[in-house]
């Protein structure tokens, strides 16, 4: 009689306690966690390059036009012929872009009077409706992601001020101002604010680059300008009024804090600033390129704004 042998046994298979499991979770929640961080750092840095080289970009065609007109750009202000009545409740009226005016003596405003040297020149040779509306990437940065055009509503909900958009949307916006000490306006004064780092209003011809006595290195020509979150994409006019508007206090800024983007931030005081983490960039009179932190104290600020008046302080200090 035979005996039949026992049945073999399968072999146990290994296997993951809950514990075992909330560990590996855990694990690529944190490696998950890190890649993004590191993905956000890299994109934020290269957010910052392109901001400062959209200065750069800025600073050649500021310093193209110097050569062609040997004066720099002025903010422009002036009413062009037969031009619409730009303004707002506030009763400002300003200067709006037009290309058969002297580009040395611009109804429009730097940031109109330098595209062609962005190689913007269709831009600046088009029609009204699109001269308004079109969007220039060098104006904007991209840490702030704005859009670009902005309908004008008929109130603006920063201010309240009614806005006069004389049947023209959407605008074109930007995201650097020059200092208006080294940009002075030829309009009217009580389109511009009153008050700045000499306690006068600069409103003359444009300078040229032997007015600027205090070197062209130690003077900040344009930089960011300070805005509300809140007002990002409004299409609001408050202290930042279209690329083409001229004589505005949206394209120059006049005083002498930089403050990070924060909700609150009164950007109709003129005030420097941007969304980064440290500081803004500035694009100084000679084309280069900095960042100034926003602990730089305020009469240091006062004097790189200032150009004539044979004081000067080392930028790369701050």
């Amino acid at each position: 009689m035979s005996v039949s042998s026992p049945p073999k046994r399968l072999p146990r298979r290994g296997g993951f306690s809950l514990i075992e499991l909330l560990v590996v979770v855990a694990i690529i929640a944190i490696l998950i966690a890190l890649i993004m961080a590191a993905a956000q750092k890299a994109r934020d840095a290269a957010d910052r390059v392109r901001c400062a080289n959209n200065l750069r970009q800025i600073g050649i065609a500021i310093n193209s036009f110097e050569s062609v007109y040997r004066v720099f750009p002025s903010d422009g202000g002036q009413q062009a012929p037969n031009q619409p009545d730009f303004g707002t409740i506030s009763n400002q009226h300003w200067g709006a872009a037009d290309p058969s005016m002297s580009p040395k003596n611009s109804s429009g405003p730097w940031t109109y009077t330098i595209l062609p040297y962005l190689e913007e020149n269709n831009v600046y040779q088009a029609a009204p409706a699109v001269r308004w509306s079109t969007a220039v990437s060098a104006y904007l940065c991209p840490s702030r992601a704005r859009h670009n055009p902005q309908v004008a509503p008929p109130v603006d909900p920063y201010s309240g001020s009614t806005t006069r958009a004389c049947g023209y949307n959407p605008f074109s916006k930007s995201d650097y101002a020059a200092n208006l000490w080294v940009c002075p306006a030829n309009a009217n004064q009580n389109a511009l604010p009153s008050s700045g780092p000499s306690g006068m209003y600069p409103i003359g011809p444009p300078l040229r680059k032997a007015d600027i006595i205090n070197g062209l290195s130690k003077t900040i020509h344009v930089g960011e300008k300070t805005l509300d979150p809140a007002s990002y994409n409004t299409g609001g006019w408050f202290y930042d009024e279209p690329i083409v508007m001229g004589g505005s206090g949206g394209l120059v800024r006049w005083n002498t804090n930089i403050y990070q983007d924060a909700p609150g931030i009164a950007h109709d005081e003129g005030n420097w600033g941007s969304c980064h983490a440290y500081g803004s960039f500035f694009l100084f009179a000679d084309g280069h390129v900095q960042t100034l932190r926003y602990s730089t104290p305020t009469n240091i600020v006062q004097v790189l704004m200032t150009y004539n008046v044979m004081e000067a302080v080392d930028p790369s200090m701050y």
